[in-house]
């Protein structure tokens, strides 16, 4: 029996996962790209893309990262939950060029990505990606076109077409905020509905999925004050509660998720920006502890800092508890690695990717003196081998 070239790339992928599992590598990836589109005079074209470094889980030791793939505007991943795939997208210069996602691979001995497939992304400027495990659907949110697309992904981890797509409408009174800008997307309700949040319309939109078929659905949407910019969202870990960070105002907003009706109501609004101050005010990502007992925001403007959060469980309302310097100038993003114990920031306007370890008990960060040169870093992913 003849094995096609196509069969044989997608066996020897699952070949070298499963031999080299036991490894436990845990390899992190950094998407280098001039956010705004081509590259900058002080950061040439060659030198930007994907980076990856190892990660020692137990003590924190970064190796020196290395530039593994050549990507235009890497600025988001999602990972396989089985398969040692990156997803990636691939933006083109400007907020209305086409975007493409990427399906790689990574080598389990070296963590360095080879190219499987790459597939049109449905939209403009691809900020986010959601991985979808139940129905192997991979959510894409558009900055530049407004839309929210859902691509299929293939038994083998290879993506295929776009299978439905939703756009947001609306506008604020920023001049960022001329048309809608979907920023990011998470799954909730069991993988029923497709949560969006846009910082053109000032809105959080809820879209109903199907499942079987990969469609999206229009849906309800929830506004936030106007000129707020709604950027990044995570659910609590028991999925009863939302939060969301404004990237134009700093703020935190809680709000109570009905899973049946997919509908959202307020319950915190908490200001990052310090009290008394008046300055350049910008709140870049957010994520939750492991445990799901903390959350953490990066300020970038004139703040450049991470600020944790004690989340309580039982009512979805946050209290400050510790304010910490991100190390560099205007962290993009950041990261906190499967184990739990590190998080990686990106320093974007210092070309630093800063290290923190977190304390399990307090959920309060520290320094731990490590961190890598990389040329203007954003995204960061995690993959575990």
């Amino acid at each position: 029996m003849r094995i096609s070239p196509a069969a044989l790339a997608v066996l020897a992928v699952f070949a070298a996962f499963a031999g080299h599992a036991a490894e436990q590598a845990e390899y992190v990836y950094v998407g280098a790209s001039a956010p705004g589109g081509p590259a900058s005079a002080a950061t040439p074209a060659e030198q930007l893309g994907i980076y990856v470094l190892r990660l020692d889980p137990k003590t924190g030791q970064l190796s020196t990262p290395a530039l593994s793939l050549q990507l235009q505007r890497a600025t988001a991943f999602a990972v396989h939950q089985t398969l040692p795939i990156l997803y990636s997208v691939a933006n083109g210069n400007g907020p209305q060029s086409d975007s493409e996602l990427y399906s790689l691979r990574s080598d389990p001995a070296t963590g360095q990505l080879t190219v499987i497939n790459h597939v049109d992304s449905g939209g403009h400027d691809a900020t986010a990606l959601a991985l979808d495990a139940a129905s192997q659907t991979l959510f894409a949110a558009h900055y530049g076109s407004g839309n929210l697309s859902a691509v299929s992904v293939n038994a083998n981890g290879t993506l295929g077409a776009v299978a439905s797509s939703q756009t947001d409408t609306g506008s604020g009174p920023s001049p960022r905020q001329k048309s809608a800008h979907a920023h990011d997307v998470v799954l909730a309700g069991g993988g029923k509905f497709a949560v969006v949040t846009d910082l053109g319309a000032d809105r959080i939109f809820v879209y109903p999925f199907d499942a079987s078929s990969r469609t999206l659905a229009a849906g309800e949407s929830t506004s936030v004050p106007a000129g707020s910019g709604p950027r990044h969202l995570v659910f609590s870990r028991d999925g009863k509660y939302l939060l969301v960070n404004t990237e134009l105002t700093t703020e935190l907003r809680s709000y109570h998720w009905d899973p049946k009706v997919g509908r959202l109501s307020a319950v915190q609004d908490i200001q990052a920006y310090p009290a008394g101050k008046n300055g350049d005010k910008s709140s870049s990502e957010l994520a939750l502890s492991q445990d799901g007992r903390f959350a953490y925001l990066a300020l970038r403007g004139d703040q450049d800092s991470l600020i944790v959060y004690a989340l309580n469980a039982r009512k979805g309302t946050l209290r400050e508890i510790q304010r910490i310097s991100s190390g560099g100038k205007a962290p993009w993003s950041f990261g906190i690695d499967p184990t739990g114990r590190w998080l990686l920031v990106t320093n974007e306007g210092s070309n630093a990717v800063v290290e923190m370890k977190i304390a399990r008990t307090t959920g309060k960060l520290s320094t731990t003196g490590q961190s890598v040169t990389i040329p203007q870093p954003i995204g960061v992913a995690f993959l575990a081998h």
